[in-house]
């Protein structure tokens, strides 16, 4: 048994090398100041697998903070950083790669007087997936164009808020963009089908608070929400106004409430689908009726090119384009399940309006509870594509019309109950209705353990560096 322990030294040693390594040279690096020069330079001092600590304190940014590193930035406390805008770019510009996973936390971000050109903070790059928890981020009066635009594939979200305060909610759009690599032609990773848990955006016990475009699923956006609290706020897949649009939304386990303000908080739906599919299950959900905005849908639902040309064409039957309930399964089909898209003119080549790997993908809604759960609740939630310009119709005069209706087609011909969407909730006296072979991925996520300490390996501590 000695000998066989003894051979079983050298691959220990092995295994547990890079582990050793990385503790032998991760430092702490304390930035002076909370200022952006201040913090720029400890990130500068700093390498990959290091942390730096922002001290306690409030201080206004006139100029962005470039981390092409990975390492962990983190306020000293939570909600001990409040960081002002006063910048025309971007506050925080963070590139990922693939020695650590980017890791960023306790900082509060507020409106000062930046403009609205800019974004709170910036994620790029490819590599292990980011982690972020214990943010704040303040959209008052819409100064900021997003509060976090997220153009990485994967990630964690925990314990973060994103939350308006403007009183006349004039303000509260621009929230967090999701544009990942994957392509949309990818097969799904919803639930457990994201086997290592770095497909998908997690966003996990977090508060969206009167807050639309929150969040904005975008190019290929794969996105779960679940155990948030969602107050006021709404949130979209992009549709064919994108290169993409967005792939899939996951929501599940929250609770989605309607605030009673003065004035009225003017909110059209909780999440609505341009694009893509989704799960929606678990949630307890309030009607959205206010006195001076009724009876709103819970969710709504598009085929964008049925009116709207875009940068796709005319749809001219089922099923269009990335419409709402539609997916991929990676594989090449033909015939095409796209029908042929016209171009709205009637002159020049047609648009690329197909996709030879989309394929049928119903929204799942079921088992979920509240006064705005249950099919009465998409009443009103079929939206057309609101056109831009004149050359955005799609000219019935040139396009053909729906020979059913004799009428232009419309989202209602083209996004239908039973097909496109599947609707079980338990307030219609509803069982059953999951998404065939659909579960839960892990939650809370896995890699949280590697701040939280729990589940994994206990982080080193007491590591520190003097920076001069």
């Amino acid at each position: 048994m000695a000998r066989f322990i003894r051979s079983l030294l050298p691959l220990c040693a092995l295994l547990l090398s890079p582990l050793f390594a990385w503790v032998a040279r991760a430092n702490t690096i304390n930035a002076s100041t909370c200022s952006s020069v201040a913090v720029q330079a400890a990130v500068n001092s700093a390498s990959n697998g290091d942390t730096v600590i922002i001290p306690n304190g409030s201080c206004t940014w006139t100029s962005g903070v470039t981390v092409n590193k990975q390492i962990t930035l983190t306020g000293e406390s939570v909600g001990g950083v409040t960081i002002i805008n006063a910048s025309s770019g971007d506050l925080l510009t963070i590139t990922i790669g693939n020695s650590f996973h980017t890791i960023i936390a306790n900082l509060r971000f507020m409106p000062g007087t930046g403009t609205n050109t800019s974004d709170y903070i910036v994620i790029n790059g490819t590599g292990l997936v980011p982690l972020m928890h214990d943010m704040y981020f303040n959209l008052f009066q819409f100064q900021m164009f997003h509060a976090v635009e997220w153009d990485v594939t994967g990630g964690v979200i925990w314990n973060t808020t994103f939350e308006s305060t403007d009183p006349t909610n004039a303000g509260t759009g621009g929230c967090l963009v999701v544009k990942p690599n994957i392509p949309w032609d990818s097969p799904s990773t919803m639930g457990t089908l994201d086997t290592q848990g770095t497909s998908n955006l997690y966003i996990e016990d977090s508060t969206f608070n009167l807050v639309d475009q929150c969040p904005d699923i975008d190019d290929n956006g794969r996105v779960v929400l679940r155990h948030v609290t969602y107050n006021g706020a709404s949130g979209l897949t992009h549709g064919a106004t994108s290169a993409e649009g967005g792939r899939f939304v996951e929501f599940y386990n929250s609770a989605l409430t309607y605030p009673q303000l003065v004035p009225a908080r003017n909110m059209n739906r909780y999440f609505w689908w341009r694009a893509g599919t989704g799960v929606v299950t678990g949630n307890t959900i309030q009607w959205i009726n206010g006195a001076s905005y009724p009876n709103k849908p819970t969710w709504a639902f598009s085929a964008e090119n049925a009116q709207r040309a875009a940068n796709k064409g005319c749809c001219v039957g089922y099923m269009c384009w990335h419409q709402a309930g539609s997916g991929s399964d990676g594989a090449v089909h033909s015939p095409t399940n796209t029908p042929p898209t016209v171009n709205p003119s009637g002159g020049g080549p047609v648009p690329l309006g197909q996709d030879s790997k989309q394929i049928s993908d119903p929204i799942y809604i079921w088992n979920n509870t509240g006064t705005g759960s249950g099919l009465a609740h998409l009443a009103g939630g079929f939206v057309d594509g609101s056109p831009e310009s004149p050359s955005d119709f799609c000219n019935t005069s040139v396009v053909p019309v729906n020979p059913a209706t004799g009428q232009e087609w419309s989202t209602v011909d083209l996004v239908l109950k039973g097909r496109d969407i599947l609707l079980c909730d338990t307030t219609d006296g509803c069982s059953g209705g999951a998404k065939p072979g659909w579960a839960p991925y892990t939650y809370p996520h896995p890699l949280r353990a590697l701040v939280t300490g729990s589940g994994g390996p206990t982080a080193p501590s007491g590591l520190s560096a003097t920076v001069q």
